[in-house]
This record gives structure tokens, C-alpha cells and sequence, in this order.
């Protein structure tokens, strides 16, 4: 265990879909503090994915303002929550799935964000007439990932969907319920991505709490405030057969919340695939 300002510390969960359990292990390991969740959050009032309530804030705020409700509703000066979205990546136009976990710590009026992308998806939407149209890869692993069944053809995001599908029987019944009141006559079939029903997120959830959590065991070398880490990068990794620079990074810059104090850092990779480069691959 890591010396850390935050052991012994409670620490309240924006949550209302289980999340503490994926990220109570890495706290406790390597901060030694424990998490908590105030019963009854509505963190849906933030925005849904099936947009039955519309999602109008940034991932970072959604994410805050989980963290501030679950701080006000525990009475605690430290909170934790996550926001994860899905759909083309920022500057690749790759689709995929990006997961952001952010502390915040009333007493030092700060904010430490951590992040994850990965084009990995738990899969995509499909238009159906009946279940036999339904895809196989979306019933392999019915059982652990959830799906939807929402109404094709309405336009309108508030018209409630069938969510937490994880047996056959019931994804038969939603399908047929749902397409008979369609307009086409169809209906959409899709992964449930909140995490309680989605164990590809549960898992990057885990991984991106050890990763909060070490770097709440890190100190400004500057002014000693925790949460010291990466918090940008610049491009111009060279292409490992020619030397052009390209759009990759080539070094981290790690920085405090609290004062201005920045360390440059070589990226462990010390060059690029020529996939990436302008000159190799124009």
C-alpha cells in the first residue's frame, strides 16, 4: 500500500448502477480507503444512453456532477464517478469506448481525471423484423451482456425502451411487443451499456481505478499535493524507418492540480510504426 493523504478516508460514489464494485478494490489496495454509495442516487437526471433523458452535458460534467451528488448526499469532502461514451473517437474517427473516472477533493479544491479509449465495443445495433433475425454474436454472451429493444421508425428518444434484456425468453417477448407498435413494424436491438450490465466496461472500470488510485498515492514533487500525473502530451513521435515526425505523442507532461509545476517525459515507445507516418504512408 502506497503512503497516501487519503488513507482511512471515505470516499462517496456517484453511482446508481454498481459501479463501487469495480472500483472499491483498487482504492482499498493501493490508498487504503473505502468507498461508500448513498442509496438512491438519480444519477440518470445527468443523461441516458438510450437518450430517455437527454444527455446535455460534457462526459467531464456529467462526471462532476455525479461526484458533487454523491459528496452532498454523503456529507463526505471526497467524491468519485465515471462517465463513459460511445462513438467516433476524438481526432481518429474510429468508433469505440471511452471511459473517464474523476476524484474530487473539496478540502484541497481539486480534481484529479483519469481516462481510457479503446475501440472495443460490446457490440452494434441491429433492425429486426422477429427474434430469428436477432445476430448470433449479440446472443453468445446474452447472459452477462444485457441488451435493448427499442422501437424502430420513432424518432422520438423519450418513448421507453425494454433495457437489462439477459435471457432469451424475455429478448423473444421485447422484440415482439416492441416491434408491433413500431411504425415499420421493426425493432432495434442493442447492447446495454451501463455497467451493470456490461462486463466489457466493469473490467476498464477496474483497471482505470488502480490507475486513479496510484495516482492519488503520487505527490507533486512541487508542493506535495496528491494526484500528480499526466495531464497532456505533445506529438511528433518519429517514424522508426524514415524520422518524420507524426501525429503520435512523443512526450507526456505530467502536472499538479494545485500549482503550476510540469515534468516533460519521453513516451516508453521510442518510435512510430510507419502505419502512422505522413511520409511512408501518405
Amino acid at each position: 500500500m502506497l503512503d497516501s493523504p487519503y488513507h482511512g478516508r471515505l470516499i462517496s460514489v456517484g453511482t446508481r448502477h454498481g459501479k463501487q464494485y469495480q472500483l472499491a478494490a483498487g482504492f482499498r489496495r493501493v490508498l487504503g480507503a473505502k468507498l461508500i454509495t448513498p442509496p438512491d442516487l438519480d444519477t440518470d437526471r445527468f443523461g441516458t444512453f438510450t437518450g430517455d433523458v437527454p444527455r446535455t452535458m460534457s462526459p467531464l460534467e456529467a462526471a462532476r456532477a455525479k461526484a458533487h451528488l454523491a459528496m452532498d448526499a454523503s456529507g463526505l469532502p471526497y467524491g468519485l464517478a465515471s462517465e463513459a461514451s460511445y462513438g467516433a473517437l476524438t481526432s481518429t474517427g474510429w468508433f469505440g469506448h471511452e471511459e473517464i473516472l474523476l476524484f474530487c477533493d473539496a478540502h484541497l479544491g481539486i480534481e484529479i481525471l483519469e481516462g481510457y479509449r479503446t475501440v472495443s465495443v460490446p457490440g452494434a445495433s441491429h433492425c429486426v423484423a422477429d427474434f430469428d433475425e436477432v445476430p448470433h454474436a449479440l446472443l453468445k454472451n446474452l447472459s452477462t451482456q444485457a441488451l435493448i429493444v427499442r422501437a424502430s421508425g420513432i424518432a422520438d428518444p423519450t418513448v421507453a425502451a425494454v433495457k437489462g434484456i439477459t435471457d432469451t425468453g424475455a429478448l423473444r417477448t421485447a422484440i415482439t411487443a416492441t416491434a408491433a407498435r413500431s411504425p415499420d413494424g421493426r425493432a432495434i436491438v442493442e447492447p446495454d451499456l451501463r455497467a451493470h450490465y456490461n462486463p466489457s466496461r466493469r473490467r476498464i472500470l477496474t483497471g482505470l481505478a488502480d490507475t486513479l488510485a496510484r495516482r492519488l498515492a503520487t505527490r507533486c514533487p512541487g508542493c506535495q499535493t496528491p494526484g500528480f500525473g499526466r495531464v497532456s502530451t505533445e506529438t511528433g513521435l518519429t517514424c522508426r524507418i524514415c524520422g518524420s515526425p507524426t501525429a503520435l505523442a512523443h512526450i507526456d507532461v505530467h502536472g499538479c492540480a494545485a500549482c503550476e509545476y510540469r515534468q516533460r517525459e519521453p513516451v516508453p515507445v521510442g518510435s512510430a510504426d510507419p502505419a502512422h507516418c505522413p511520409q511512408c504512408n501518405p
